[in-house]
């Protein structure tokens, strides 16, 4: 997933710093924030008993795949009413997993609201006319989704397997969308020559545990104290940008709510996934709000050297609560198109306080 913030490439360095502070043993981590969930899913891996949670419902949907999956799914109540017909795959022996992947991969498209929105055929006669998908791949999210969802309402799927094939179309929208990085805007042109694949759900990888992993989708700062972890790890928003309005398509595909869009963007109502942090003369107090709150045995803080809060306010921010101190890493920044995006390097910052 190409993402704002993602800490993809930052994940040793975390894992470093919080393992000099907390040592080794199982401990439960806490991920407030947790955008796409690659930092809850690296600690899961490690061992620890992970609560995540994002204010979005597609990041929730995300951490849901990666979090409570714990073993193969096995689809049992899907595969028990026999709509999944024994398909050819590329598995010599293919798992109940297998299976339902290939049966969404084989459905036709349909026209639905993917295409009706995001598709230049689609929107032909609208007001705008959009390029996120071609047609066909639009019609297959729609047919893909539309059948994800109609499983869900006869309950034929868990929460854990109805997120994980939701994560797994987000994933294969996001291979063949027309874009340069965000949902934000199109591209004007059919540039990149991905976006003519055909749209194909792939298998993610299955991270077993046997702790039991919690995922929320609520404000952070309203969650926090009911939040029961020894870590605590923050990565708010550090810039202007809103999650839910660069994101739109996939929070819709999430949700799958036929929302009313409008603009160039076909953007959906987002005033609901609205974050304090995105604000200048808010981020700050919502920070400090946020550390208040917090009844946890170590806290971190993962912070952009170009965000809205200063380096010093964090400080002062982080010192009500102890003796902070910081570490820095050098790395290359998120890319895309906008304007204002030449600076390829900043520092991100790794702020840890232990509560007194």
């Amino acid at each position: 997933m190409r993402f704002i913030g993602s800490k993809v490439h930052l994940l040793s360095f975390i894992e470093k710093v919080v393992r000099q502070h907390c040592g080794t043993g199982t401990l439960s981590f806490g991920d407030l924030f947790c955008g796409t969930a690659v930092v809850s899913l690296h600690f899961k891996k490690l061992g620890y008993q992970i609560t995540a949670n994002d204010n979005l419902a597609f990041c929730a949907t995300f951490a849901k795949a990666v979090l409570l999956v714990n073993d193969e799914p096995t689809f049992s109540k899907l595969i028990e009413s026999k709509e999944i017909p024994s398909l050819s795959t590329d598995k010599l022996i293919p798992t109940p997993y297998d299976l339902v992947l290939a049966y969404l991969n084989r459905l036709d498209g349909v026209p639905g609201f993917i295409y009706s929105q995001y598709s230049p055929t689609g929107t032909s006669n609208k007001p705008y006319r959009r390029k996120y998908f071609t047609d066909e791949n639009a019609q297959k999210i729609d047919a893909i989704r539309e059948r994800i969802a109609d499983w869900e309402g006869r309950g034929l799927l868990d929460e854990g397997e109805k997120s994980l094939l939701i994560a797994d179309l987000m994933r294969a929208s996001n291979r063949v969308a027309n874009i340069a990085g965000t949902y934000g805007y199109f591209m004007r042109d059919w540039i990149d020559p991905r976006v003519f694949k055909s749209l194909r759900l792939q298998r993610s990888t299955i991270i077993k545990s046997s702790k039991q992993h919690k995922v929320y989708q609520e404000d952070a700062n309203n969650l926090v104290e009911r939040v029961n972890c020894q870590i605590l790890y923050l990565d708010p928003p550090y810039t202007w940008r809103h999650y839910g309005a660069y994101y739109h398509i996939l929070e819709t595909i999430a949700r799958w709510d036929n929302p009313r869009v409008e603009g160039l963007s076909g953007l959906r109502p987002w005033e609901d996934s609205k974050s304090r942090y995105c604000y200048r003369d808010e981020a700050a107090d919502a920070l400090s709000e946020l550390i208040r709150k917090a009844h946890v045995n170590h806290i971190f803080l993962s912070y952009n050297s170009e965000g809205l809060i200063s380096h010093e306010d964090i400080l002062n921010i982080l010192s009500s609560r102890g003796n902070p101190i910081f570490y820095e890493k050098e790395y290359r920044r998120y890319k895309s198109n906008e304007a204002g995006s030449r600076k390829m390097h900043v520092k991100e910052r790794i702020y840890y306080v232990k509560p007194s």
